[in-house]
């Protein structure tokens, strides 16, 4: 017998759980699109600027005042170049395997969860520790960030700090990566406290689906990023 829409609605249903998974998976799956797209703006731009190199430019900086007294004086200074050495990739690939085993985590757990009735407690163990794993991912690259060589340069009457094309490709590369990460934490202490309340269970389980998917899209990113930062990263 099939149930029309009115009396689906009289008794008092909602929509099929397929039906708002359906709906959620294409909600996901289009945010992470949209998230490629910003992605590959940021590869393109990092692409764009070492492939228009000439002379080691996008490492180097122009004008930056000499340090000491010159004939002209103690107070005028003689422009110099500064070239920026690439830096150390060790950190960078350091992130992607906390990443990469956060990511693991949360996809161990959601398969605890599909795969038995008892699977909410190992669940919630395994969304605990990606979570805490996104953190000490955060951490690490804040570290990073931190590491982008910055110079304090004087312009006319203000002093401002001053980075090259790479340090500041590099700089949004580490600024998206911690604000990925902490939505990342965010999402699985959301996780955690609805496994604890029962609405994650063996029978209601798709949220946690569509957060791995996020969660292995990340994962994917960071390790696309350090290989072209890895292999793309040098003077000339």
């Amino acid at each position: 017998m099939t149930v029309t829409h009115n009396e689906h609605a009289e008794s008092g249903h909602h929509e099929a759980p397929e039906v708002v998974d359906g709906r959620q998976r294409l909600g996901i799956w289009l945010f992470i699109g949209g998230d490629m797209i910003s992605l590959g703006a940021l590869l393109f731009t990092y692409l764009y600027l070492r492939g228009v190199n000439s002379g080691g430019h996008w490492m180097s900086i122009v004008g930056m005042p000499s340090k000491g007294i010159t004939s002209a004086g103690p107070d005028t200074f003689t422009p110099t170049t500064l070239v920026e050495q690439p830096m150390a990739n060790g950190l960078n690939w350091l992130i992607v395997l906390v990443v990469v085993v956060s990511a693991a985590l949360m996809w161990l757990g959601e398969k605890r969860l599909r795969a038995s009735v008892n699977g909410r407690g190992a669940f919630r163990g395994y969304a605990a520790a990606a979570t805490v794993t996104a953190v000490v991912a955060i951490v690490l690259q804040v570290m990073q960030v931190r590491n982008v060589p910055q110079y304090w340069i004087q312009s006319n009457d203000s002093a401002l700090f001053a980075y090259t094309s790479y340090g500041s490709v590099v700089l949004a590369f580490g600024i998206s990566a911690i604000i990925h990460f902490v939505l990342l934490v965010l999402l699985g202490a959301g996780l955690y406290v609805r496994a604890g309340r029962n609405v994650l269970s063996y029978e209601k389980w798709y949220q946690a689906r569509l957060v791995r998917f996020f969660w292995v899209w990340i994962a994917v990113s960071t390790i696309v990023t350090a290989i072209v930062v890895t292999l793309l990263n040098t003077v000339h």
